[in-house]
């Protein structure tokens, strides 16, 4: 009986200070059943907090993108530096308005209070409708999935160049099988919040790896006799615009982190931080290894440095960071596929061998066209440019208008700067995006496609079946 008292007393307490609380910039008095759905998404527990939130989109976005942008330069010169800092501003407004919309959603529907497996594909089908949803699915699949294949790659050519130094020598093709068996067992956690060490380790390893790879650069740039910086060129901008575009490719993950922080409405703060982060990581390595290298710098900037100690502690560095970065960037659309597919949120057999068939698939792709500059350019120019310069402005007007009017739900009118900001962004993110996809096609038809490695393997084996007398 007291107990019970006890649980009444509490409820009319909770109810009276509820009715107390007014929206912000009105005079109206919020219902309470939406103030409780409103507080419940405010103190999720055992979420991200603001700085975890932060160390875990710098982690995530700051990988193989970044060992690309010296190379970008190659085809911009100089004026390359601004469009990273261009970039720079552009991704942080359009990471902000993707916060502001989740926030929105939260304040008007009592769905997304709780935990929400695919929240951009949620956002997109709220702004636009169903069409929006798909879309957004198949964007997000892409971009991860594909940087999965790149980190694949990557991982295979840094430690074929790490055992190779020791003597033991595989081919490339067999060192990616090695890479995807093992990286599968990371996959199998749940959500970020249930790996959050990882991203600690992601972004530590990422900035020790560059500070060491531009005092490496710069040691060796002022070693040669003459430089030689190409002339820019149209193509070159357009190869530029996409490796850069891939270094900021994590926007397709801001909500699904941004559903995992115990505060939700505070994203923006991690947002602003992850992208300062970045920023201070992506313009020392672009300029230190353009300007100490000129033409000599490869897309892989890793594999312009001399031998040595430097190469072998970078090559560690960047290997611990793409691992642990791995099952940060296939997660979302690993959750995304196990909702369409029922499959439990808690630990289960089904859930381990849906993401081990998806590893394997992406090792089937990157041993199809196992280039990391001709996937990386690719994915960047056009599902990153959707999901990072496009979506995020278009889905936040959408939502941001249809507030207008609607009783119990504060009122988001958006400011004429702010509308012809976004306008620009979508303007240019398709326009960029489409001839940087072009050209990026293009060069993988061109330069970048060879016989896949299991056709050669086949056919060998064939070759060897006829050969031998029956």
């Amino acid at each position: 009986m007291r107990i019970r008292l006890k649980r009444m007393f509490r409820r009319f307490r909770l109810l009276d200070m509820e009715a107390e609380v007014l929206l912000p910039g009105h005079g109206e008095k919020i219902e309470m059943n939406s103030l409780a759905g409103s507080h419940t998404s405010q103190a999720v527990k055992g979420g991200l907090g603001i700085a975890t939130a932060a160390i875990f989109l710098a982690g995530e976005m700051a990988g193989s993108g970044v060992l690309a942008l010296p190379y970008a330069l190659l085809g911009t010169g100089w004026t390359g530096l601004f469009l990273i800092a261009m970039f720079t501003v552009n991704s942080l407004f359009s990471g902000t308005r993707l916060g502001l919309c989740w926030v929105m959603l939260e304040e008007r529907y009592e769905e997304f209070r709780g935990h929400v497996r695919d929240p951009y594909p949620c956002i997109g089908e709220k702004a636009v409708g169903r069409w929006g949803r798909i879309v957004s699915l198949v964007a997000i699949c892409i971009t991860l999935y594909g940087g999965g294949c790149v980190f694949i790659v990557l991982i295979a050519q840094l430690l074929g160049s790490l055992v190779g130094s020791a003597g033991f020598h595989l081919t490339l093709c067999t060192w990616m099988v090695i890479v995807a068996v093992c990286l599968i067992p990371l996959t199998w956690a749940g959500t970020p919040k249930d790996f959050w060490p990882i991203a600690v380790g992601a972004l530590l390893t990422t900035v020790t790896a560059c500070i060491i790879i531009i005092i490496k650069v710069v040691i060796d740039g002022n070693e040669l006799e003459q430089k030689v910086y190409p002339p820019p060129t149209f193509q070159g901008f357009l190869k530029a615009f996409g490796s850069i575009m891939f270094a900021f490719a994590g926007a397709s993950t801001f909500p699904t982190i941004q559903a995992d922080m115990k505060n939700r409405s505070q994203f923006n703060y991690a947002a602003v931080i992850a992208i300062l982060i970045l920023f201070l990581i992506y313009f020392p390595m672009a300029a230190g290894g353009y300007f100490a290298l000129g033409e000599l710098v490869q897309d892989n900037i890793v594999l312009s440095m001399s031998d040595g100690w430097e190469r072998v502690v970078v090559e560690i560095m960047l290997l611990l960071h793409l691992v642990s970065a791995f099952p940060i960037i296939t997660n979302p659309p690993a959750q995304i596929f196990e909702e369409i597919l029922s499959i439990p949120s808690d630990f289960n057999w089904k859930r381990c061998v849906f993401r081990s068939i998806s590893v394997l698939i992406l090792l089937f792709v990157a041993e199809s066209v196992p280039s990391f500059g001709a996937i990386l350019n690719l994915v960047g120019a056009s599902t990153v440019t959707l999901l990072t310069f496009v979506f995020p402005p278009f889905f936040y007007m959408k939502i941001a208008d249809a507030t207008i009017g609607v009783k119990g739900v504060p009122e988001r009118r958006i400011p004429v700067w702010e509308r012809v900001y976004c306008w620009g962004l979508i303007v240019i993110g398709i326009l960029g995006g489409a001839c940087a996809t072009y050209n990026a096609m293009s060069d993988i038809v061109a330069t970048s496609l060879s016989i896949p490695c299991y056709l050669i393997y086949f056919s060998d084996m064939f070759a060897t079946c006829l050969s031998v007398p029956l």
